[in-house]
């Protein structure tokens, strides 16, 4: 009983979060994140996911950050100003730590279907195991994770979907939220 209490817990107090302090992660921990990924089930055992750590003093983040600049003017379509652009890469710079995960895709579309949903069980579990470590995630699919050059900045090879830009790190905030209960979205036949 306690062990299924403790692991409600973190599955209740695991939030997505986008403010962390600059206390750095080690790369126990982010091995740590990554070996309970893997154990995502996955039909075929096809084991989909492919992750890329950028750590917090990576020089790449200034490739990631001119990707974002980049994605911001083609929606403005007129060029940011240098403080604009010094902000960006501010931001980037300060991640505590940035993983972008991928899912294989296959000629099979119902195969690259399951193994976009096998990605996003391991992201499931990089965040309830981030939780139990006292790391906070922010799971994002905005500009970040539309970078037209990404597989050029990462050197990926494979043809692959992305499903996300994790950023991990130590936050000092806590939100607090609710749910809807499930006897409420529940149909019993």
């Amino acid at each position: 009983m306690k062990a299924d209490s403790e692991l409600k817990k973190i599955i209740k107090n695991r939030r997505n979060t986008k403010n962390f302090n600059n206390k750095n992660i080690s790369n126990e921990d982010i091995n740590s994140l990554l070996d309970v990924a893997v154990w995502a089930p996955n039909h075929r055992n096809t084991e989909p996911w492919r992750f890329f750590v950028i750590k917090k003093d990576s020089e790449i983040k200034n490739k990631i950050a001119d990707g974002i600049i980049e994605i911001q003017n083609n929606i403005n379509n007129l060029d940011l100003s240098e403080n604009q652009k010094n902000k960006i890469h501010e931001e980037v710079r300060n991640y505590p730590c940035l993983i972008f995960v991928f899912s294989l895709e296959d000629k099979n579309e119902e195969i690259s279907e399951e193994n976009y949903g096998a990605t996003c069980c391991a992201i499931q579990n990089i965040q309830l195991m981030a939780t139990s470590l006292g790391l906070g995630v922010g799971w994002s699919t905005g500009k970040i994770a539309k970078i037209n050059a990404i597989s050029e900045i990462l050197g990926i090879e494979e043809q692959v979907k992305i499903v996300g830009v994790l950023t991990i790190g130590y936050s000092d905030t806590i939100k607090t939220k609710s749910r809807t209960s499930h006897k409420r979205l529940t149909k019993w036949l």
